[in-house]
């Protein structure tokens, strides 16, 4: 039987528990409970902002800038020679894509009058890193991509599909801009220019649906309607040109920067100074850009590369990245030029997507060459004189002169090379090689991970597509 002492204690203990309840209904804490690095509410504004943050990233990559020869290593060249064959794409799917889903998805349910314009933006960044994806693997998740936790074995799409579905998803994101309201909240791309936006997706989209041009009749004719939907709204001035702004801040500076602090890895190739030399000499090259793209050797005015693929201990030897990129933080990075839709255009007549002959494909190419030089600050005499002294000869004539303008954007390069070529006379393939290259890697290998982690796409992906290496070519470039 319970004594009276111990009905006492409980009583006093259970009127305790009341009055604490009771205080806790009625004192306000603040914020004590709240942790200002984890908000409950996820900032739209803030999630676009670290997904565009990726593009930095991207468009400064060392590697492709290495498989199309504008760079060679310097004492350790086995980048150059495709010592890594296998790259995860996990860092596209869980990072830049998954950010911008989200601001789609936040957005899908709120009244403001910036959700369209932040929806748009975001669809048409991840429009970018699909394609990108595309381009580096060949198939990859996307209809059954972002799912979280309902789908983390997602199938792989072909290259075709994906494709279409980033023309696709540019085509939504141009209907829902409003140029009428305030821009895209956390937009560091453009700072809430919607028509910078406008102008971004139909350069992308003019840039996407040429990448498709061999395949075009077997698309009955998708690619030829897209690029000329796009090409009237796309940019053809380099004031125009879409960059990625870095900060002097050492968190947002150009990566180029960061890799010249303590060494020198990456130096001029011969490959591209040779080209660029062409009939003049390593004091007076035929190209003027060359003295934009590169310094002179040190103590010299000589322009002097680096054998392509091999050991060059002596960096300071040869030629480098011009100081205006290597030491200087808040360089941008490259993402379309008005070059490349100079070249595409007469690419686009050469193929007869577009009405004229050779005299306009002709005009159109040199228009490329010309804000080439203009982007880069060639002198207009220079520029004219060079121009001139050039013979167009049809696709060759593009392919080569659309690699020399696309120098520092790696990837851009990488895929347009694979497709229409370059200065075939003078890229070479390295003495050694890893991997089992036969030549400039095709494609990237996907992630060692991904076998174990998504083993039935993986292999849906790897019978449709073709070998998981450096050499299977891509549905683009056949």
């Amino acid at each position: 039987m319970k004594t009276f002492k111990n009905i006492k204690k409980n009583l006093f203990i259970a009127g305790m528990a009341a009055l604490s309840l009771t205080a806790c209904e009625t004192v306000d804490f603040g914020d004590i409970n709240k942790d200002p690095n984890n908000p409950s509410t996820p900032s739209s504004a803030s999630l676009l902002t670290n997904g565009l943050r990726s593009f930095g990233a991207y468009v400064t990559s060392t590697t492709p800038m290495l498989y199309v020869q504008y760079l060679s290593n310097g004492q350790y060249p086995d980048e150059s020679r495709y010592i890594t064959m296998n790259f995860s794409y996990d860092a596209i799917y869980t990072g830049v894509l998954t950010d911008l889903q989200a601001v789609i998805d936040l957005n899908m349910e709120s009244e403001a009058v910036t959700a369209s314009n932040n929806i748009a933006a975001a669809k048409l960044g991840q429009a970018y890193f699909f394609q990108l994806a595309a381009d580096r693997w060949g198939y990859v998740p996307f209809s059954e991509s972002l799912k979280g936790l309902d789908n983390v074995t997602p199938a792989f799409d072909s290259q075709e599909d994906v494709y279409r579905g980033v023309i696709a998803m540019i085509d939504d994101a141009l209907a829902m801009i409003d140029t009428g309201v305030s821009g895209a909240e956390g937009d560091i791309l453009f700072n809430g220019d919607m028509d910078r936006w406008i102008q971004f997706a139909n350069t992308m989209k003019a840039n996407a649906a040429m990448r498709m041009a061999k395949r075009d009749g077997d698309m009955g004719g998708f690619a030829r309607t897209a690029f000329n939907e796009a090409i009237g709204n796309a940019i053809m001035d380099d004031m125009d040109n879409i960059y990625y702004t870095f900060l002097s801040d050492d968190n947002n500076d150009n990566p180029w920067q960061d890799r010249f602090e303590t060494r020198k890895d990456y130096i001029a190739s011969d490959r591209v100074v040779d080209f660029l030399v062409g009939n003049g000499t390593s004091t007076a090259p035929e190209d003027p850009r060359l003295a934009k793209y590169f310094d002179p050797v040190a103590g010299s005015d000589e322009f002097i590369g680096a054998p392509y693929g091999e050991d060059n201990s002596d960096v300071d030897a040869y030629s480098f990245i011009t100081e205006d990129i290597i030491y200087d933080g808040t360089a941008p990075g490259i993402i379309y030029t008005a070059a490349q839709m100079h070249f595409a255009k007469a690419e686009a007549i050469e193929r007869g997507w577009m009405s004229g002959g050779a005299a306009e494909a002709e005009a159109a190419w040199k228009d490329g060459i010309q804000e080439s030089m203009d982007q880069w600050g060639v002198a207009a005499a220079d520029a004219t004189a060079f121009i001139d002294a050039q013979t167009y000869t049809g696709m060759q004539s593009i392919a080569e002169q659309k690699w020399v303008a696309m120098y520092m954007q790696g990837y851009e390069s990488w895929a347009e090379f694979r497709r229409i070529g370059g200065p075939d006379s003078i890229m070479i393939d390295p003495a050694d090689v890893y991997n089992g290259a036969t030549g400039i890697p095709e494609r990237m290998a996907y992630g060692t991970n991904t076998p174990a982690s998504n083993g039935e796409s993986y292999d849906a992906a790897v019978a449709a597509q073709g070998a998981d290496d450096f050499n299977t070519v891509l549905w683009w470039a056949k």
